[in-house]
C-alpha cells in the first residue's frame, strides 16, 4: 500500500448550538505530506490496482482545487504504473503542487492542454490518449467499483438517522448513498424518515441527474447549490476540523445555520481536509 495511505480514520464528536454531530474524519486518509488529505483515494487505489492494465500507461484530467493527480502519482508510482499528470495550462493550476508531485514521484509525466469548459478538455483528452496508447479512468472515477467501496465504507455509520456530505459530480455521492440507504433500496418505494443533506457548487440538475443514473433518485436527499462559488474559499470562515475549502467547507457552513431543521443524529462525512495551494 502507498505510504501514507490510512483507510482507518476516526469518528469524532463535535457541537453545534449543544447538539452532537459526529464527523468522519475521512479527510485524514492520507498525511498531508505524502497524500493529499482526501477520503477518495482508498478507492481509487483499489480501483487502479483491480482494473488497470499496468502495462499501459495511465492519464487523468486533474484540474484546479483537485488531489486526483497527486493521488494517482502516488498509487501509479506504487503499483509500477506509468502515469500522466494530465492539467490545464493554466495559471489557476498551482506549480507548487505539480513542483511537489515531481519532486516526490519523480516517474510522473506531466501533460498540460490547453484550458477550456471541463467536458471539451476530457473530450480533448480522450482523443489524445486514443491516439497515444494511454489509459483512462472514468470522469470523477464514475466506476461501480468506486461506488460499491464507498457503499461498503459506511456501512459502520448506517444507523445514523441523518447523512450531511458535499458533493461535487455526485459520484461519491451515489455511492455512499447506495450504502446508506441500503435497507430502503430493497423497497420498490422507499418510507423513511431518514435523509441525505447535500450542498453542491455545480449544480441541482447536474447532482441529480447523477442520482437517477445510479438509481437513487426516489431517495429523500436534499440538494441545495452552495451560496458560495467554487473559488470562494471563505477564508473568514473557521471550522472545528480542516475542510476541503471547495466542497465541504461549504457544506460544513449549511449546516452551522440550518442544524436546527435536523431531527435525530447527524453524521457529517469529511472528505477533503483544506487545500494548501494558491
Amino acid at each position: 500500500m502507498v505510504l501514507g495511505l490510512n483507510k482507518d480514520t476516526p469518528l469524532e464528536e463535535y457541537t453545534i448550538k449543544g447538539r452532537s454531530v459526529w464527523v468522519k474524519r475521512d479527510d485524514l486518509m492520507g498525511d498531508g505530506t505524502n497524500l493529499p488529505p482526501w477520503g477518495k483515494m482508498a478507492a481509487i487505489y483499489e480501483l487502479v490496482d483491480k482494473y488497470v492494465d499496468k502495462s499501459k500507461p495511465l492519464t487523468h484530467l486533474s484540474v484546479d482545487g483537485s488531489w486526483s493527480g497527486w493521488t494517482l502519482a502516488a498509487v501509479c508510482e506504487d503499483l509500477g504504473i506509468e502515469f500522466h499528470y494530465s492539467h490545464p495550462d493554466s495559471k489557476k493550476i498551482s506549480k507548487q503542487l505539480l513542483s511537489e508531485v515531481k519532486e516526490n514521484y519523480p516517474n510522473c509525466k506531466f501533460n498540460p492542454i490547453r484550458p477550456n469548459m471541463m467536458a471539451i478538455m476530457y473530450n480533448s483528452l480522450k482523443k489524445q490518449a486514443r491516439e497515444e496508447g494511454w489509459q483512462m479512468l472514468p470522469y470523477a472515477f464514475d466506476h461501480n467499483f468506486y461506488k460499491d467501496y464507498l457503499k461498503n465504507r459506511i456501512q459502520p455509520y448506517t444507523h445514523f438517522k441523518n447523512l450531511i456530505v458535499s458533493s461535487g459530480s455526485g459520484v461519491s455521492l451515489s455511492g455512499l448513498a447506495k450504502g446508506f440507504f441500503e435497507e430502503e433500496l430493497k423497497e420498490f418505494w422507499p418510507n423513511t424518515d431518514r435523509k441525505i443533506y447535500t450542498t453542491c457548487v455545480s449544480s441541482n440538475s447536474s447532482i441529480s441527474k447523477m442520482l437517477i443514473k445510479n438509481g437513487l433518485g426516489q431517495l429523500p436527499i436534499d440538494i441545495r447549490k452552495s451560496e458560495y462559488d467554487f473559488d470562494d474559499r471563505m477564508d473568514w470562515y473557521e471550522t472545528p476540523f480542516p475542510c476541503n475549502q471547495f466542497w465541504d467547507i461549504k457544506q460544513w457552513h449549511w449546516l452551522e445555520n440550518n442544524i436546527e431543521q435536523i431531527d435525530g443524529d447527524i453524521l457529517f462525512w469529511n472528505i477533503g481536509g483544506k487545500y494548501l495551494y494558491n
